[in-house]
């Protein structure tokens, strides 16, 4: 048999420089991807070929394929309508060859938990993919409403899944704690995602049916997706629509429908992501007039961290499938009140229909803090989450490494942490480029009560949305539990944006560009100075940031079921 001369990583994007890192320059010989613009091109020098050239190599090389589980399996479609079988994907070399496991829940939470209801207590069904033990930025927020509702009188019964997707493999039992006895949660297997989306669905008939039920009157969604199910690789784009979690969301209306009796919910909430969740949510509505609640926390079609190109089919598809939903709902949340402009704006969605609820904090967190605070061993500066290419560190290390030379603090007293991961790139190498590699500290992934006191560890707290003028409108989930830490807050965010403000308002930071090197430099320095003095320093708390107390953001959503319950 001929030896293979090397790998070709088909997928160019965020998760193929990842694969290139994890398999090593020397291993791989070619980037593949559909993208014409890039044939010809080099990414982190190393060559990308077309899908035209890959067909005529292929048998020399071994294909992995480097992007995520809905890219995946349209990919295997166009390679097995190539004749080309011969692949793997990165996310199942990663995993050991082996399907993605069930997360252990803790004795509390076996697979499905039944507690005891409330007699007098309304019933909504909560749809959330990502819930305790998986861990990530979108749980705490359906955690932290599932905790509180009872005491509005809504009793949850959540839906989420038993593993987290590919590439996202974070749990975190000590959040299993927050589940109420008498919340029942069920875990609904994601079996395409378990699978790295490598083989098309065997129910391919009825999940196009469920998109076709959903996008209802809408002629030309209908005509697309009637254009796209008379191929194989066209099946495959609709199996991965809106997102890779269509399946899961098939399955638990399923599960929903043979198992549970739907005459006992007043309402049903769903939340994102994945945005396949809120197809629960519209097919329970348009089925059995359920009362529905479409959380999107994040933007969709106007996320900043995307380009979408309303030429392309699946963007128009993606576009009308987010109208459809946002006029079927009885209510829509958004998390800032510009993002729910938005929705009215460009979908002509009532304003009465738009509702905002910001992420916040957990007052509880922090019961279990002693009073005062401790002073850093070293200035530390604190940065508590993933790390994704866009949220630089090079303005901060510009500005340590200039107040190094000018001799205004001694970088041996000096610590960067990054509590979590960087993603997409090494933020020891960034440091190591202005010669601050030795203050570079990263602890990988923490549980959420580890890096809150992490936080509260800390000299300043480092808040990274970036500046370009399309983060105008984003908090990050982090901000809030920053603001209760009560440790001053370092942002790198646009001016006059809602980060800034929210800061000028409160008094627990500044935001910068990342060119404002002297004004970021400056609060350091002051920052520096009160850690070099050896003076505790109280924590910082404006009375402003009790509006974002978890517990009261609640009471909001209990009162729009209220308004919205059948």
């Amino acid at each position: 048999m001929k030896e293979k001369r090397g790998i070709i990583l088909f997928g160019a994007g965020q998760i193929g420089k990842n694969a290139l890192r994890y398999f090593g320059p020397e291993k791989v010989s070619y980037f593949a991807d559909n993208r014409e613009a890039l044939a010809g091109t080099s990414v982190d020098g190393v060559p990308v070929i077309s899908f035209a050239r890959l067909k005529e190599i292929h048998g020399e090389y071994q294909i992995v394929l480097s992007m995520d589980v809905g890219a995946a399996l349209v990919v295997s479609a166009q390679l097995e309508d190539a004749g080309i079988s011969g692949y793997d994907t990165f996310f199942r070399i990663l995993n050991g060859g082996a399907e993605d496991t069930p997360v252990k829940p803790g004795s509390r939470t076996p697979a499905v938990v039944r507690g005891s209801r409330s007699e007098d207590g309304k019933q909504v069904l909560m749809i959330a993919y990502q819930f305790p033990p998986l861990s990530g930025s979108g749980v705490f927020r359906s955690i932290k409403f599932a905790k509180y509702l009872p005491a509005f009188g809504w009793q949850p019964t959540v839906i989420s899944t038993d593993r987290p997707r590919p590439g996202w493999n974070y749990s975190d039992e000590s959040m299993v704690e927050e589940i109420p006895e008498t919340v029942t949660v069920i875990r609904i297997p994601d079996t395409l995602n378990a699978s790295y989306g490598t083989k098309l669905p065997d129910r391919q008939h009825e999940l196009i049916s469920l998109l076709r039920e959903i996008m209802g009157q809408d002629r030309e969604a209908l005509s697309l997706i009637s254009e796209w199910e008379r191929t194989n690789s066209g099946r495959a784009e609709l199996m991965a629509f809106p997102c890779a979690c269509l399946a899961w969301a098939y399955d638990v209306i399923r599960y929903i429908e043979e198992t549970l009796d739907i005459g006992l919910f007043q309402a049903v909430y769903t939340t994102s992501d994945p945005y396949s969740a809120h197809l629960v949510g519209a097919c329970l509505k348009r089925r059995y007039g359920l009362a529905w609640v479409a959380d999107y926390r994040d933007p969709w079609t106007a996320d900043p961290g995307q380009t979408f190109d309303y030429t392309r089919p699946r963007d128009r598809l993606l576009l009308s499938l987010e109208n459809t939903l946002l006029h079927l709902a009885d209510k829509s949340i958004a998390v800032e009140a510009h993002l729910a402009a938005d929705y009215v704006n460009r979908f002509h969605v009532p304003e009465e229909q738009i509702a905002v609820i910001t992420n916040g904090y957990d007052e509880a967190d922090y019961t279990r803090f002693p009073e005062g605070m401790k002073r850093p061993d070293k200035f530390t500066v604190n940065y508590s989450g993933i790390l994704h290419v866009g949220q630089s560190l090079d303005a901060v290390l510009l500005a340590l490494r200039q107040l190094w030379d000018e001799g205004k603090l001694e970088i041996a007293h000096v610590r960067l942490r990054v509590v979590g991961e960087a993603r997409q790139y090494d933020p020891r190498q960034i440091a190591e480029n202005y010669g601050l590699g030795s203050i570079m500290e990263q602890t990988g992934y923490l549980s959420f009560r580890e890096a809150l006191c992490a936080n509260r560890d800390s000299s300043v707290l480092l808040l990274i949305p970036g500046d370009s003028d399309k983060m105008r409108f984003v908090y990050t989930g982090k901000i809030f539990d920053y603001l209760r830490c009560g440790r001053p807050i370092l942002a790198i965010s646009p001016a006059d944006g809602v980060v800034d403000r929210l800061l000028q308002e409160t008094g627990h930071g500044q935001a910068f560009s990342s060119t404002q090197i002297p004004e970021i430099k400056a609060m350091i320095l002051e920052e520096y100075r009160k850690w070099l003095s050896g003076e505790p320093q109280p924590p910082l708390h404006s009375p402003l940031i009790e509006q974002f107390e978890r517990k009261r953001l609640t009471g909001q959503l209990a009162e729009i079921l209220d308004e919205v319950e059948r």
